[in-house]
């Protein structure tokens, strides 16, 4: 019981007291003396007291969003504790909280050992900041399963996340660096219909964009829809060109030659007699090219497939990196025993050996496959409204070769002395020695004769017209090379028909226009060389068409002159021939 308002109260003698606040309580108190000193109340309120408790029996769960174990390296840099030693998980559901259920709400639990450290360390985080850009908290719950309740019912981006859509890359990046945030903490706020920064929410699966820092993005729901991202993105013109194309070219696919070419799938089978060595398990490069690898490789359906070149799904070539434009491989070298590189006008790429330095040889061939794939898509209105295609774009492919690792290795009666009969003496050659390495191949058939160890030799003439022999090679102790793959296998790279779209529309609001090869010109890509005959078949299908119509319509109208001559009586003289004549109105043309 408590007297408000009343300070320093002395009570005597035999007195009672009636004291009502709230439901009436009578009692008596029967003492000589009772002092009554009450100071200003105390209480200690924390952060904790900010914010609602809601008991878990008040929450309705309605579903769950994700759920996930806290890892290793989330241990670590998030919470600073030793990786391996502790456990807890992570449960993101959309909630209801008794008696209101009108308004939904999400909550984030934590179950484990370590379940309560996880929550104190996401709960500071989100009790720093009022930022409209950050998630707010509403309220928290500390069972043994705590809990952090969040305003609104939020959608995290991997459940909306449109991956057949490059302005959605574009702009989900421009996001995440306004938010200086991580992917899988952009949510959208249903009630607001705005994107801001959340929980940890589930991964998005597939993401390759990036970003001009400069460029704020509006944080509405509407950025999501691509012809609102086009018209934004449009204001900042040729900065965004290289993001654009980025976009489109990351986004292929691995299509398989079973798909785009399923007549051949018994042809695959079948084997060819002047090359019984071409199997699959021989070759493990080329193991990709097919869903199904047939245990024989059709070297005459696959052999001529080129590195340079856009194919059709009928496997047509349709379009090809021009002459002149550079070469489409790289030599990056790992050795210092190589210098001075010299691509030669026959294609061979010379190296001086530097006897003095070392004793392996290391380089790797890698192949500039970005630039045909700029090349190809930058230009890709142009190709298909040349050939007059429009339809099966999406598996249009080109060949991506696996890089080549060359290696020395010791032969096994390498010497460099010259023996005689009584002791060695070690020589050193007068003139230098050359590396020279093939032309590095543009189709499969050249990949294979590649690996299977024909593409060098040595040799002291700088033009590389006389070769060491193999008594040489082993005179002055010269390596034998050898080549292995470098990441898994020859494979097939599309897009799909929303990347050919997208590229189309930016190309028209940049103001070029997609029948020319002028944007790919802006992009200092080369124009390709159109090999497709599709065209001149269609030009020549439509003629036909045309003058089958014309007889047609010709042989109509002279039919219809001699049933109305035949009702007058008239005989039509001098028409014999359906073609004779000048004045017929179809071959004015």
């Amino acid at each position: 019981m408590s007297f408000n308002n009343s300070s320093q109260i002395l009570i005597t003698g035999e007195n009672t007291i009636n004291h009502v606040q709230g439901n009436q309580v009578n009692g008596t108190i029967n003492a000589d003396t009772v002092n009554f000193n009450t100071g200003q109340e105390v209480v200690n309120r924390t952060v904790n007291d900010e914010f609602r408790y809601v008991r878990r029996g008040d929450m309705i769960t309605l579903k769950e969003i994700h759920s996930e174990e806290i890892a290793d390296w989330e241990w670590e840099r998030k919470y600073g504790k030793v990786t391996g030693k502790h456990k807890a998980w992570r449960t993101t559901c959309t909630v209801e909280i008794y008696p209101n259920r009108q308004t939904k709400f999400t909550a984030v639990m934590y179950e484990g050992e370590d379940a309560e450290c996880v929550w104190e360390k996401e709960f500071e985080k989100f009790t720093r900041t009022r930022n409209s850009l950050v998630a707010q908290l509403f309220g928290i719950n500390r069972s043994v399963i705590p809990m952090l309740i969040f305003h609104d019912e939020l959608i995290p981006l991997a459940h909306f996340f449109n991956e057949e859509s490059i302005w959605m890359h574009v702009y989900i990046e421009h996001l995440r660096i306004n938010m200086e945030c991580s992917l899988n903490h952009l949510w959208m706020n249903t009630t607001s219909s705005v994107l801001f920064s959340g929980p940890d929410g589930p991964p998005v699966p597939v993401f390759w964009s990036c970003a001009v820092k400069s460029i704020v993005v509006p944080t509405t729901i509407d950025m999501l829809k691509d012809d609102t991202c086009l018209r934004f993105f449009i204001n900042f013109g040729s900065s965004l060109d290289n993001i654009v194309l980025r976009c489109a070219y990351m986004g292929y696919r691995s299509p398989y030659l079973n798909n785009l070419v399923p007549a051949t799938a018994e042809d695959h089978q079948s084997k060819d007699s002047d090359h019984p060595n071409w199997r699959s398990s021989t070759h493990p490069y080329l193991y990709f090219l097919w869903w199904n690898t047939p245990d024989h490789l059709p070297m005459n359906v696959i052999g001529g497939l080129r590195f340079d070149t856009v194919y059709s799904p009928s496997m047509e070539a349709v379009a090809r990196w021009p002459r002149g434009a550079g070469s489409l491989w790289g030599w990056q070298l790992h050795t210092t025993r190589l210098a001075e590189e010299t691509v030669l006008d026959d294609g061979l790429t010379r190296f001086h050996l530097d006897l003095t330095r070392g004793e392996k040889v290391y380089l790797q061939a890698r192949s500039k496959c970005l630039k045909l794939w700029r090349g190809w898509l930058s230009q890709s209105s142009r190709i298909f409204d040349a050939i007059d295609n429009m339809e099966r774009k999406e598996n249009f492919f080109v060949v991506l070769p696996v890089r080549l690792k060359i290696r020395s290795i010791r032969r096994p009666a390498a010497s460099r002395t010259l023996r005689n009969d009584e002791h060695s003496v070690k020589e050193t050659p007068s003139t230098p020695i050359y590396l020279f390495l093939h032309p590095l191949p543009m189709s499969v058939s050249e990949y294979v004769s590649w690996v299977d160890g024909h593409f060098y030799f040595w040799s002291f003439d700088p033009t590389g017209q006389s070769r060491m022999s193999e008594e040489e090679c082993e005179r002055w102790g010269l390596p034998v090379l050898t080549v292995s793959t470098w990441l898994n296998s020859v494979e097939l790279y599309s897009w799909s028909i929303h990347v050919y779209t997208a590229l189309r529309d930016w190309q028209k609001a940049r103001g070029f226009d997609p029948a020319t090869s002028d944007w790919a010109r802006h992009m200092h890509c080369p124009e390709f060389e159109i090999l497709s005959n599709l065209s001149r078949v269609r030009e020549d299908q439509g003629q036909f068409v045309l003058v089958t119509l014309i007889h047609a319509l010709i042989d109509y109208d002279y039919q219809k002159k001699r049933k109305l001559a035949a009702r007058g009586g008239k005989h039509l003289q001098g028409q014999g021939s359906v073609h004779s004549g000048s004045g017929c109105m179809y071959c004015s043309f």
